[in-house]
Formats: structure tokens, sequence, C-alpha cells
């Protein structure tokens, strides 16, 4: 990792060294599951911008986190349970990679794939098909690297916002601040191609740089891109009397109110790029094309 680490908040030095120390490999691979999964264009700008991407101290204390809780469980493995494991296997002339938090050997022999993650209630009230993607390729590497079959997909999510007092008030809220939560188990033949399809972008999208052709474009849903909405407000006004997804909707309803109200278009925003979740936006044309055309 060659991130400019950053101390914005005056944190003490030895979480800033903390920081500069975490060392994350892929290993002798081309690209992660999680850099499959992810978009191409996000890779290859983190590979041409690697020394120039800086990071603040205070941004990096989930990763600490999750490494340290990886570092933690290591102690619970047992012949039942392997842990920390990362797996190597050759996609399309790549070598794809996967660390794999925990593999539960069940009495059959097969296999449950688990992942840790540090994350929110919203997220297990509303499960990332990222989760989903993620894990089914763990899936197929540890079973054409192991030759087993593969029982259960499970994510392990520690909730760093669950409230004691919701979970007393609302059944609906998760009860308990460490969850099991089941991920959607798809057949082989869907694990395969989906690696297969995502690997085959990624190297496409790679020689397309190398050689100059331009860069692939990150898709709407890689982008956490918002839809268009249409506010009904008082003219003048800022808050909206009801915002709608469609504008005939918000047309009927402005209409009804008269002429004080009007329908406001509001530009859904690329969230990934805009609120700076992504790294790599400074050098991102895409990025910069959206911002012009939305000044």
């Amino acid at each position: 990792m060659a991130n400019q680490i950053t101390n914005n908040h005056n944190l003490p030095q030895t979480l800033v060294n903390l920081a500069e120390r975490r060392n994350y490999t892929r290993g002798k691979s081309d690209r992660s599951i999680t850099q499959l999964i992810d978009s191409p264009r996000v890779s290859i700008l983190r590979m041409a911008n690697d020394n120039k991407i800086q990071e603040d101290v205070i941004d990096t204390f989930w990763a600490n986190l999750g490494s340290a809780l990886h570092h933690i469980t290591e102690k619970g493995a047992d012949d039942k349970h392997i842990v920390e494991e990362r797996l190597f296997l050759e996609i399309e002339n790549w070598t794809v990679s996967g660390a794999i938090d925990v593999q539960r050997i069940e009495d059959d022999n097969s296999i449950t794939v688990m992942d840790y993650k540090f994350t929110s209630v919203w997220a297990v009230k509303n499960p990332k098909l990222d989760w989903e993607r993620q894990l089914n390729c763990y899936a197929y590497l540890v079973h054409e690297c192991k030759g087993k079959e593969i029982k259960e997909l499970q994510v392990i999510a520690f909730l760093r916002d669950w409230n004691r007092n919701n979970a007393k008030r609302d059944q609906s809220y998760p009860q308990q601040q460490i969850m099991v939560v089941p991920i959607k188990l798809w057949s082989y033949e869907e694990q395969r191609n989906y690696l297969k399809d995502r690997t085959i972008k990624h190297r496409e999208a790679l020689q397309d740089y190398a050689f100059e052709k331009g860069m692939s474009e990150c898709s709407p849903e890689e982008r956490w891109q918002r839809e268009d909405t249409y506010a009904v407000k008082k003219k003048k006004n800022i808050r909206a009397l009801k915002v709608f997804d469609n504008v005939e909707d918000a047309n009927k309803l402005a209409k009804e109110k008269g002429d004080e109200y009007e329908v406001e278009e509001r530009i859904g925003i690329p969230v990934r790029c805009v609120d700076n979740y992504c790294k790599v936006n400074t050098w991102c044309e895409q990025y910069k094309q959206w911002q012009q055309d939305n000044e």
C-alpha cells in the first residue's frame, strides 16, 4: 500500500503509524475477488495513481478495526474452521485470488463460507448485492481449488451503529449487535459464468488502457447513481411538499395545488463519486465530465 496518509484531525501518531503500516496484498494474482466485482475503471486508476492517493488516518479506522478482528479470530481456529486462507485460481489466463475469512467444515465434509463485516443496521436490513457476488466467488474458488461442495454462505455482520433501545422498541430492528446473515447460494454455472465475465471485462479494460484505446466507464450501479426526482414545492421555498420519481405525477399534484406551486427537477448524483467514497475521482475524466454537465 503506497497511499499517502494525512492527519487532518491531529490524531495520535500511533494511529498514523498503524494506517501507514496497513499492508493489504492480493498475493501473486492479477485481480482479487473484491477488485473483480468492482469497476475496472477504479482498479486501473488506482494502479496508475497509487502513490498519489491521499487518505486521512480517520478514514482508515474501520479498515484497521476489520484487520484487528481478523487477527483475533485466527485464535478461534480449530480442526473444523479454516481461517484467513487466500486461494488462487486461473481464469481466462489471469490469476484470481480471494482471501476467505472462515471456511467451516461440515459433518458431510462440505464447506460453509463465512465473511466478517463491520457494517450498519441499514445494510443488514437491505443486504448488498456485492455481498452475494463476493461470497459466491469465494464459493467457486473453494469448489475449484479443493473439490468441496458448498453448503451455505454467511456474512457475520458486526453492527457498528446498533442501538439497544431501538431493538427493544422495534421487533423488526436487529435484536443483537452481531448477526449471521444468510446469503443466496448461486448454482455452480452461475458462479463460473459470473467470474469468467468479470475477469474478461477487467482484462479487456486493462488492455485498452495499455494500448491507449481509452477506458471503460463505470456503470450507474458502480457509481451508486441515484435516480432523478421531481419535487413539488411552493415557489421560493426549499422544502418540498412531496417528491416523485416521475414528472407526470409531480406535474399533476402541482396543478392541483395551484399557481403557488412548481415542480423542481432534482438531478440524481453519483454518490460514490460526489461524496468521495471513490479515492480516484481526482483523476477520473468520467466524473469531471459529470461535474461539467451539472454545474
